[in-house]
């Protein structure tokens, strides 16, 4: 894996990369929510950028086959090795909407997409109702200082 420095947008992109291609596939509707919300701006990358962090983590998954050949998409020690490089709180909260964004996106949830999330939100400590609640907190915050 890309080992991108600690709560950089790469590191952030990189997660949301993850989340975007355990299904199998990469549907437009995901992009479009990240173009509609304005995730690129919000995380400090291009789109150019954001798409060269995809582009390189599917490169990833290709060239590091299991041993039967096969790519494997959900891999927990893959997934701690991206989630690790986002340590911050408040970036993990933000980046955790993201996902939830991303993974509605196309309006269907994978078993893939749901077991990332819940081994994310609970290797980051979260459960649903806290990360609502830490969202919200973020939301109000960020409407206080505007």
């Amino acid at each position: 894996m890309n080992c991108y420095p600690h709560n950089s947008p790469e590191a952030v992109s990189q997660v949301l990369a993850m989340i975007m291609v355990t299904d199998g596939k990469l549907h437009p509707r995901e992009i479009e929510v990240l173009d509609h919300l304005r995730i690129y701006e919000i995380i400090g990358i291009s789109r150019l950028g954001f798409m060269k962090v995809v582009h390189d983590y599917c490169g990833e998954l290709l060239a590091r086959p299991a041993s039967n050949g096969r790519i494997k998409l959900v891999d927990k020690a893959r997934i701690d090795d991206v989630i690790g490089l986002v340590n911050d709180r408040q970036l993990r909260v933000l980046t955790c909407g993201m996902l939830l964004n991303v993974i509605n996106a196309d309006d269907h949830l994978s078993d893939p997409e749901v077991a990332v999330l819940r081994y994310i939100l609970e290797r980051w400590e979260f459960s649903l109702e806290s990360l609502e609640g830490e969202l919200l907190n973020e939301g109000s915050s960020e409407r206080a200082v505007a």
